[in-house]
């Protein structure tokens, strides 16, 4: 019995070890470093951090160190906020936060206030009450060292997942006949619907299986926690694995199906290639908003070449055009379907694909010199990209095409 205890507690502490981890990918080593990615990150350090901090409670770990005993407990509020917030972002394809947003953390603000009479305890009471609810798994939901009634903070986590959950779902059928109702529908969108839908279908279960067991007061017959622990676990195990196996879903939407401004024709010329900062006052980019980035960014990149540069950066072009960063970063993963490395190194593969048509380039110098003037900074991400797009390295594509 011990040995499937301490399977159980590695389990559970691997996968949330997991989400750390694939949460710190999407911050700082993902290139997509879109909007909704950065969201679904913070949701799996707030998730994980729920998890192994309730497995804890079952151990003795708090008796040690009383001074950290529900000091995460804020997480447990954010779980559901930042889910609605995620579902929210890849739909209406939203780039940046409302003002308002900053409401759905209220909960996990004030919360923590209920237990300040119960953090400024010192160690040995703090160690008293610990004990006692330890002994008694059941005690654990209760949250008894808190001011609020026994029970009642629970209860609130549970009606406010849910309601967060039900708006998900209310998003995702208005958000059905324009993505998967659409003539023009693509098979990407239609998988990231699906996604959307799992991964707050998913969420349900943990609040139905909450309310199941509180509303038929099943903690009498077994700890709630252990329960609730494995469903958390394994909606982590589920984010990540999808994750793993379709990355290109935090690309988000392809394509800009937003209501269309009413603009006219007279005036598009001119609004490509202008500044809009009435863009970056909205959330998200109309369609015809994203039309004319597309023509901004492809009529710079024919004209100027600013790829050829080593190094270029996504700032740079931001500079160049006089689009946010932000904004640019989302639009080329969204409508472009790539992060802005794999668009550069598209145009620079082109670009030596154009040289090579000169004659008398066989030698591997003057192949590697080629690569340099289209913009790459070393050999390896120099055949790394002509081998993506061409299935050749540089000297076997031009031997192909001299044969």
């Amino acid at each position: 019995m011990q040995q499937i205890a301490d399977f159980y507690f590695a389990f559970v502490f691997f996968v949330a070890l997991l989400g750390f981890t694939v949460a710190i990918i999407l911050f700082f080593v993902n290139k997509t470093d879109s909007f909704s990615s950065r969201i679904l990150a913070c949701f799996l350090v707030a998730i994980s951090l729920t998890a192994i901090n309730n497995e804890l409670m079952a151990t003795t770990f708090f008796l040690s160190f009383p001074h950290l005993w529900r000091v995460v407990v804020s997480a447990s509020f954010c779980v559901p906020a930042l889910g609605y917030l995620y579902v929210r972002s890849v739909l209406n394809q939203s780039y940046r936060f409302r003002k308002s947003d900053f409401l759905f953390f209220l909960p996990a603000i004030l919360y923590p206030l209920t237990l300040i009479p119960f953090y400024i305890l010192p160690s040995p009471e703090k160690i008293k009450i610990i004990s006692t609810i330890i002994s008694n798994n059941s005690l654990i939901s209760q949250e008894p060292e808190g001011i609020l009634p026994a029970g009642w903070a629970v209860m609130i986590r549970v009606l406010y997942g849910l309601g967060t959950n039900i708006a998900q779902f209310v998003l995702l059928a208005k958000n059905k006949k324009r993505i998967l109702d659409n003539e023009n529908k693509s098979a990407h969108n239609v998988a990231i619907f699906r996604w959307l839908f799992f991964f707050t279908f998913a969420m349900s279960l943990l609040y139905l299986l909450l309310i199941v067991i509180i509303g038929f007061q099943l903690t009498l017959y077994f700890s709630i926690w252990q329960a609730v622990i494995l469903s958390i676990t394994v909606t982590i195990l589920f984010i990540c694995l999808t994750l793993l196996i379709s990355p290109t879903i935090l690309y988000g939407l392809r394509g800009w199906i937003q209501k269309t401004e009413i603009m006219p024709v007279s005036s598009i010329e001119n609004t490509a290639f202008t500044s809009d900062t009435n863009v970056q006052k909205r959330l998200s980019l109309s369609n015809e908003k994203g039309k004319l980035y597309k023509v901004q960014i492809e009529k710079h990149f024919a004209e100027n070449h600013p790829y050829i540069k080593g190094g270029y950066t996504i700032a740079e072009l931001s500079k160049e055009l006089d689009i946010p960063s932000y904004i640019l970063s989302a639009f080329i993963n969204q409508e472009y379907g790539k992060n802005f490395n794999e668009l550069i190194n598209e145009y620079r593969v082109d670009y030596f694909l154009n040289l090579v048509k000169q004659p008398n380039l066989n030698s591997q110098y003057k192949l590697e010199t080629l690569g340099n003037q289209a913009g790459f900074n070393t050999r390896a991400s120099f055949i790394r990209a002509v081998k993506k797009k061409t299935g050749l390295t540089p000297s076997d594509f031009v031997t192909k095409k001299n044969d």
